[in-house]
């Protein structure tokens, strides 16, 4: 608490020192430097103005439209964010559907291409065993799915 109360303390005092600034002198010593000061030493220095400081951004009624221009650039940058992370997203549930689709189209065109006998199971739970142009329709008809899921 001590260090707050001295905080502020000296937080008046420098800024009741600036507002209490006084006359600023410029003066050349026998050397030729150029010298600043509060107090001339030498009935040669000149006071020299000093313009105010222009007023805080606080002051200005302008503002009002910064904030609201601020929060709209906000809004803005937040929406642009949102949207990239949801195209990513699908961009992402994208690419594992093709990685699933390509390695099941692999497999399936394996199958076919190892060749024998290969069967399918009918409604009435028997073997029903693929004709020679079954099977190779099957595997044209495979090989597109690859081509298709494994770009």
């Amino acid at each position: 608490m001590k260090k707050l109360i001295a905080v502020i303390t000296l937080s008046l005092f420098c800024a009741a020192t600036g507002a209490l600034a006084g006359k600023v002198y410029k003066w050349t010593d026998s050397e030729g430097n150029i010298h600043y000061g509060e107090r001339p030493p030498t009935s040669q220095a000149r006071e020299i103005d000093i313009p105010k400081a222009p007023p805080s951004s606080r002051d200005t009624p302008a503002q009002g439209n910064s904030l609201q221009e601020t929060n709209k650039l906000l809004d803005t940058l937040q929406k642009e964010r949102q949207q990239k992370a949801e195209k990513k997203a699908a961009a992402e549930k994208e690419r594992k559907i093709r990685e699933t689709n390509c390695s099941r189209s692999k497999r399936k065109l394996t199958g076919y291409k190892i060749g024998g006998r290969i069967y399918e199971i009918d409604e009435q739970g028997e073997r029903s065993y693929l004709s020679d142009s079954d099977i190779q329709q099957r595997l044209e008809a495979a090989q597109k799915e690859v081509d298709k899921w494994c770009k």
